[in-house]
């Protein structure tokens, strides 16, 4: 019997919809399928888990025109999955910080 894949769903706005499968997990490694998503969100997780020391992370877009991206990551040691993880809060964060920074600065400005 074929193993059923799964596929969760990160967003609740049907119009940003992002769903994500890992497709292939190692111990130190997995491949991640992202569908709704390319280089916007995709870029800065890879460059999170550089930054994080992990041994390797990388991703591909396997069609130009087709919004899914495979994300790769293999780590020294530690729950690959949890490492991603771990670097989407990260980026939360950072996000978070940036957007509150520009808000301060744009009323600054706008005074």
């Amino acid at each position: 019997m074929k193993k059923r894949k799964r596929w969760w769903r990160v967003s609740s706005e049907p119009s940003d919809d992002i769903t994500v499968q890992v497709t292939r997990r190692g111990e130190n490694e997995v491949e991640i399928r992202i569908r709704g998503e390319t280089y916007t969100i995709i870029d800065p997780l890879v460059s999170m888990l550089h930054r994080m020391g992990v041994e390797f992370a990388g991703y591909d877009v396997p069609h130009p025109l087709v919004e899914e991206s495979v994300l790769f990551v293999r780590t020294r040691e530690g729950d690959p999955v949890e490492v991603v993880r771990e670097a989407i809060v990260r980026l939360e964060e950072e996000y978070r910080e940036l957007s509150e920074s520009l808000k301060r600065e744009l009323k600054r400005i706008s005074r």
